[in-house]
C-alpha cells in the first residue's frame, strides 16, 4: 500500500475544507435567513400562525428586519405567558450555554491561546491549523512518540488549570440557572389553580371498595355499583386527613367505543370527500402584505368558503364493489351519511348502556393544590402496589387508549422495546462505524486501497470527502430520532408528556452513543468491538480520536449553526408538508383548516437531545480549541433567537407545561463534564503528563457529587410544589411582582401578570393576575374520557376562522341543513 501524500490528506488541508464549509454554510443560511424574512409576513399561516389563534401574542413589525428587535425585547415573561414553562426552561438552557460559552471564549482567546502560543508557537492544539508546516508541528506535539520538551510541559498546566476553571464555571451557571428555574417552577406553579394542579392520579384501586368483586389478581372489575365504589374511595381518602375530595371519575375500558370511533373518523373522512366534489371549495389564504395597517386581523383570516348546496349540481357517485371499480353505483354522500348516522346511533346505544369494566385507576380532584400535592407525595397504602398516587397529567394529554392497559401488558411492552432499542443501537453500530471511515482518508485507504488511491489523485474529491461527513451525520440525526419517537408512543404511558421525555431520554442515548462514543472512538480505533471490551483504552483513544475529528466538529457546528438554524426558521418541512397536502391530500375544509391554521407541535423529545450533545462536544473542546468553542458560540446564539420565535409564533407544546426537563438537562451535562475531564486526562497522559493528568481526577469525584447533591436536594423541587409556595387562587402580591430574581418582569411590561391598579391599591391589596396559558386551555376541561363526551358533529364543509360551517341531519327526515357556528377547539386542533 503507497503512502498517502501529505499534502493530499484532508486533516493536512483544514484550511481548504474550513473555507469551503464556512462557504457553503453561510451562503445557504443567509439566503434561507433572507427568504424567510420576507416571507414571514405574507405566509401569517405557517410563520405567524399563532397569531391568528391568539390574539395577545405581540406583533412583530412588519419590515425585513425590524422584527428581529422586536424579537429580542420579548421578555421571559412573556415566554412564560404564550409558551409555558417548559419553553421558558428549554430557552433558558440556550442562555445558561451562551454566557457558558461567552466566557470560555474570551478566555481561550486572550489567556489560553496567547500562553500556549509563547510556550508552541500555536495557538490552538486541536491539531487545526492554517499553515500545513504548523499543521505538522501539532501533529507532532501530540505524537504520544515525541515526548513532550520543557516548554510544552510548562504548556500542558494550561490544560490542568483551566479543566479546573471551566469545570467551575458550568458549575456556577448550571447553579445559577438550576435557582432560578427552580425559583421560577415554584412561583408558576404555585399560583396555578386549574383542574390538573388540583388532581393525582390514583393507581392500584383496592378491589375491597368495589363489594362485588374480591378478586385482586384481575386488573379490571366490575362495574355494577359505579357510585357507591366512588363514594366508597372518596371517603377512604378523605379518612387519611389530606384534604377534601371535590370530584372522583374512575377509569374504565372503552375499548368498544374506541373501534366505533375509529370508524366513524373514516365515514366522516369520505363524506366530507364528497362534499367537497358536490360544493368545490373556494380557498381564500390571509396574507398581511393584502391590509392595510389600521384593519383587524380578526377580519380577515383564513377562510373557506363553500357554494350553496344546489340540486342542480350533479351528485358524486360510488360503486359499492371491489376498490370501488366494480358493483352497484349509488349516491357517494346519502350512503356516507346514512353510515354516518347509523355509526352514531351505536355510540349513542353504547354511551347510554354504559356497561363498560372498569379499570385499577382512577383521577381524584381534590379542593386545593395543596391537599393534592400531598396526596402526591404521601404513601397511602401499606401494601405494595396499591392506592399509588402521583401528579395527573391535563386531560387534554391523557392518553386514553392505555388507561385500562394491565400492568403485565405494560411491563411487556416495555420490555419490548427496551430489546428493539438494544438491537437497534447494535445495528446501528455499522452505518456509523463506516461514516467514521470517510473523515480520514487514510482509513479509506487501509478499507478499501483503489478507492483510497483514487481520491487521493484529486484534489476536488478529498474536498468533497472532507465536506460530506458532516452532512450525512446530520442526516442521521434528524430522521432516527423520529423511530424512537414512534418506539415511545407504543410503551403504553398514560401521557404525551410522559412519551416526550422518554423519547428525549431514548434520543439522547442513541445520539450520545452512536453518534458521539462509537463515531469517535472509531475515527482511530482499529477495532472499536475490542476497544468497548477494555474500556480501559477508552479513554486514550478517545483523547486521540476528538484530536483527530477536531476539525469534523468545526464543519458540524458550522453546518447546523450558520446552516441549518435559518432553515429551521424558514420551516422547509411544513412548507414541502404544505405542498404535498396541496398536490396529493387536501380536499376538504377539514384539511384546510389544518393546513393553515393549526400550528405545528413543538417535541422537546426530537429537539433538546441535539443540543444537549453539542454542548458537550462544544466542552470537550473548550480548553484546547478557540475555534470550536467560538462556533459553539454562535451555534447557541443562533438556536436562541431560532426557538424563540418558533415557540411564541409557529409552533405550540400542548403539554400541560411542568419544566421536567431541566432534571434531564443537568445530569446530561454533568455526564458532559465527566467526559471532558476524562478527555483531558487521557490527552495529559498521551504526552507524557502523568502527574497533570491525575490532578483532574478529583474533578471527576466533585462532579458526581455536584449531580448527587442535585438528586438529593433539588429534585424534589423540580417534580412537586412547595406547600409554601402555593398561594390563594387568582391573587398574587407585591412582594412576588418585584421578585425579579426569579425572571419575573414588572407590571409595566407589554404584557403584565397582573391587572393595572392605582399605586395605593398595589400597596394596599391582593391583585387579580392573568391566567396562565396552561389555565386558559384547562378552564373548561374536566377529566372525562373524549369518547364519551365528544359532540357527533356532522361534516365540517367550509370556515372562516373561529367559525365553521357544518351539515346538519335532520333526525327524522334526514334532510341536510347547513348551520354556522363557533368551533371552540384547543389551539392544536
Amino acid at each position: 500500500m503507497s503512502a498517502l501524500p501529505p499534502d493530499l490528506d484532508p486533516t493536512k488541508q483544514p484550511q481548504r475544507v474550513f473555507k469551503a464549509q464556512l462557504i457553503v454554510c453561510t451562503t445557504f443560511g443567509f439566503l434561507a435567513f433572507f427568504t424567510f424574512c420576507v416571507l414571514r409576513y405574507r405566509w401569517p399561516h405557517i410563520y405567524a400562525v399563532r397569531v391568528l389563534r391568539k390574539k395577545d401574542i405581540r406583533n412583530l413589525p412588519k419590515t425585513l428586519f425590524g422584527w428581529c428587535l422586536a424579537l429580542y425585547k420579548i421578555t421571559d415573561e412573556e415566554v412564560l405567558e404564550h409558551g409555558g414553562l417548559d419553553a421558558y426552561v428549554f430557552l433558558g438552557f440556550f442562555r445558561m450555554a451562551i454566557k457558558y460559552f461567552a466566557l470560555c471564549s474570551l478566555i481561550s482567546f486572550f489567556i489560553i491561546g496567547p500562553i500556549r502560543y509563547y510556550y508552541t508557537g500555536h495557538f490552538d492544539s486541536d491539531g487545526i491549523s492554517w499553515d500545513s508546516v504548523v499543521s505538522d508541528t501539532i501533529n507532532m506535539a501530540f505524537d504520544d512518540k515525541h515526548p513532550l520538551d520543557p516548554k510544552q510541559y510548562k504548556a500542558a498546566w494550561v490544560y490542568t488549570v483551566f479543566t479546573y476553571v471551566f469545570t467551575w464555571l458550568a458549575f456556577y451557571f448550571l447553579w445559577q440557572q438550576t435557582e432560578k428555574v427552580v425559583k421560577v417552577r415554584q412561583k408558576y406553579l404555585g399560583q396555578q389553580n386549574s383542574v390538573t394542579d388540583r388532581t393525582i392520579l390514583l393507581e392500584g384501586l383496592p378491589t375491597e371498595l368495589n363489594p362485588n368483586d374480591y378478586s385482586s389478581s384481575t386488573d379490571l372489575v366490575s362495574q355494577d355499583t359505579q357510585k357507591f365504589d366512588e363514594e366508597s374511595l372518596k371517603t377512604y381518602i378523605e379518612d387519611l386527613g389530606i384534604g377534601k375530595v371535590r370530584e372522583i371519575y374512575i377509569s374504565y375500558n372503552w375499548d368498544n367505543l374506541r373501534e366505533l370511533f375509529k370508524k366513524r373518523k373514516q365515514i366522516l373522512r369520505n363524506l366530507e370527500v364528497s362534499y367537497a366534489k358536490y360544493c368545490p371549495l373556494k380557498v381564500e389564504v390571509y396574507t398581511y402584505g393584502n391590509l392595510e395597517p389600521s384593519v383587524s386581523p380578526v377580519k380577515n383570516l383564513p377562510h373557506t368558503e363553500a357554494q350553496p348546496l344546489v340540486e342542480d349540481r350533479p351528485r358524486p357517485q360510488l360503486r359499492l364493489g371491489f376498490a370501488g371499480i366494480f358493483g352497484e353505483k349509488v349516491d357517494a354522500i346519502e350512503y356516507f351519511s346514512d353510515q354516518l348516522v347509523e355509526i352514531d346511533k351505536q355510540i349513542q346505544f353504547e354511551r347510554e348502556k354504559n356497561n363498560f369494566k372498569q379499570a385499577r385507576s382512577a383521577f381524584v380532584t381534590m379542593d386545593s393544590v395543596a391537599s393534592a400535592q400531598m396526596a402526591a407525595q404521601a404513601v397511602l397504602d401499606p401494601h405494595v402496589h396499591r392506592l399509588i398516587a402521583r401528579l395527573a397529567p391535563a386531560p387534554h394529554d391523557v392518553c386514553w387508549d392505555n388507561i385500562s392497559i394491565s400492568k403485565s401488558t405494560k411491563f411487556f411492552k416495555a420490555n419490548l422495546i427496551t430489546i428493539i432499542i438494544g438491537i437497534s443501537t447494535v445495528g446501528l453500530i455499522f452505518p456509523v462505524v463506516s461514516l467514521s471511515t470517510l473523515i480520514n482518508l487514510k482509513t479509506i485507504e487501509k478499507f478499501w486501497p483503489a478507492l483510497g488511491e483514487l481520491i487521493s489523485k484529486s484534489e476536488l474529491a478529498i474536498l468533497i470527502i472532507g465536506l460530506i461527513p458532516p452532512y450525512i451525520y446530520t442526516l442521521l440525526n434528524v430522521t432516527i430520532p423520529y423511530f424512537y419517537s414512534f418506539l415511545s408512543t407504543q410503551q403504553g404511558y398514560l401521557s404525551n408528556g410522559e412519551v416526550e421525555l422518554s423519547t428525549l431520554s431514548k434520543n439522547f442515548f442513541y445520539i450520545f452513543f452512536n453518534l458521539f462514543l462509537v463515531f469517535t472512538l472509531a475515527g482511530t480505533a482499529s477495532n472499536v468491538w475490542a476497544l468497548l471490551g477494555d474500556t480501559t483504552k477508552i479513554a486514550f483513544e478517545l483523547a486521540n480520536s476528538l484530536k483527530t475529528l477536531s476539525l469534523f466538529y468545526v464543519d458540524l457546528i458550522l453546518l447546523q449553526g450558520l446552516g441549518l438554524f435559518p432553515f429551521k426558521l424558514l420551516q422547509i418541512g411544513d412548507v414541502g408538508l404544505e405542498i404535498i397536502s396541496k398536490l396529493f391530500y387536501a380536499k376538504t375544509a377539514r384539511d384546510y383548516r389544518t393546513l393553515y391554521y393549526t400550528p405545528p407541535v413543538f417535541d422537546f423529545g426530537i429537539i433538546l437531545p441535539q443540543h444537549i450533545l453539542i454542548l458537550i462536544i462544544t466542552m470537550i473542546y473548550s480548553v484546547t480549541s478557540t475555534k470550536i468553542v467560538t462556533a459553539g458560540l454562535v451555534y447557541y446564539v443562533l438556536g436562541y433567537y431560532t426557538y424563540k420565535y418558533q415557540l411564541l409564533y409557529t409552533m405550540v407544546h400542548p403539554q400541560h407545561s411542568t419544566g421536567q426537563a431541566w432534571p434531564m438537562i443537568f445530569r446530561r451535562i454533568c455526564l458532559g463534564l465527566v467526559l471532558f475531564q476524562i478527555t483531558m486526562a487521557g490527552t495529559l497522559a498521551l504526552e507524557h503528563a502523568f502527574l497533570l493528568s491525575i490532578l483532574i481526577v478529583p474533578l471527576i469525584i466533585m462532579t458526581l457529587f455536584v449531580a448527587y447533591t442535585f438528586e438529593k436536594d433539588y429534585l424534589p423541587l423540580s417534580f412537586f410544589i412547595a406547600l409554601k409556595a402555593i398561594k390563594k387562587p387568582n391573587s398574587q402580591t407585591i412582594d412576588e411582582i418585584h421578585a425579579t430574581s426569579s425572571g419575573w418582569q414588572q407590571t409595566n411590561s407589554s404584557t403584565p401578570l397582573l391587572e393595572a391598579e392605582s399605586q395605593q391599591q398595589k400597596q394596599t391589596r391582593l391583585k387579580k393576575r392573568r391566567s396562565t396559558i396552561d389555565e386558559t386551555r384547562e378552564e373548561t376541561q374536566t377529566y372525562r374520557c373524549p369518547y364519551l363526551t365528544d359532540p357527533l358533529d356532522g361534516p365540517i364543509i367550509g370556515f372562516d376562522g373561529d367559525y365553521i360551517q357544518q351539515i346538519q341531519y335532520e333526525p327524522t327526515s334526514m334532510h341536510e341543513r347547513v348551520i354556522r357556528k363557533y368551533h371552540s377547539v384547543s389551539e392544536w386542533e
